[in-house]
């Protein structure tokens, strides 16, 4: 009989046999349960990564590789609430992709579905090192997602965070703010970001939402900011989920937040 692949089994023999459940192919499912399955939890994933010295999500990536196609695609669920609380308190949407295509496909119709207005648009990118697929989709694609701006009129910037209590730096936006949405400053800030380190899952989803809002100089008819992660905020950041929206609404900014697979 197959063993289940536990944390400590991983750390310490570099891999085991996995029970795979019965069905006609793997999907989705909730981080929570991935990690029961292979009989282990959050607290012991953060504390294996720590004794290794590596990031929790280095490590998860490791499970996940390991899993013989248990599950097609991992979401950290725990972080629905907060996400789909951000946009619903802005008038905004909350959307869960499960590939690049379809993380592309979102941004694109953001850009999109309001072109008789000025946009003002910016993007906030968890810039850990479980987004890399994610950023690299973005980068090969950047030209489509913003070329339904009009370069005239609508303005773009893009910022990264990460987890500000145990990354330096955690977070940057392009030194020039809003631009417009064809200049290659765009397509070189986004080029350079290398996604690593988060430290645990959390990441400071609510510091660096207030940041971008608080710097960006507002001034267009439609005015949006879209956040690009996988985990939720952390509970030891300065700001709260009702410190964004206060501040969104005195921004009338909306935001959209999409919530990509692990």
């Amino acid at each position: 009989m197959k063993r289940v692949c536990s944390i400590a089994l991983l750390a310490t023999l570099g891999g085991c046999d996995l029970k795979v459940p019965l069905g006609a192919g793997s999907e989705g499912m909730c981080l929570d349960d991935f990690l029961a399955m292979v009989a282990t939890d959050r607290s012991t994933l953060e504390e294996t990564a720590a004794a290794r010295g590596i990031a929790t999500g280095e490590l998860l990536d490791e499970l996940i590789d390991g899993t013989l196609g248990i599950a097609d695609v991992l979401f950290d669920c725990s972080a629905s609430d907060a996400l789909d609380a951000l946009s619903e308190g802005t008038g905004g949407r909350f959307v869960q992709v499960d590939s690049v295509d379809d993380l592309v496909s979102t941004l694109m119709n953001v850009t999109e579905e309001q072109q008789s207005l000025t946009q003002d648009i910016a993007f906030l990118v968890d810039a850990t090192g479980s987004m890399s697929n994610d950023i690299d989709g973005v980068r090969v694609r950047l030209d489509e997602v913003l070329g339904a701006l009009e370069p005239d009129e609508d303005r773009v910037t893009i910022a990264w965070y990460r987890d500000r209590h145990v990354d330096s730096p955690w977070y940057r936006r392009n030194n020039r703010g809003l631009i417009a949405p064809n200049a290659k400053q765009l397509e070189s800030f986004l080029a350079n970001i290398d996604p690593k380190g988060g430290g645990d899952l959390p990441e400071s989803l609510y510091d660096g939402a207030m940041k971008v809002l608080a710097e960006v100089d507002w001034d267009s008819e439609r005015r949006v900011l879209v956040i690009m992660t996988d985990a939720g905020p952390t509970d030891r950041d300065t700001h709260s989920l009702d410190d964004v929206v206060r501040l969104a609404g005195d921004h009338g900014v909306s935001i959209v937040a999409i919530m990509v697979g692990l």
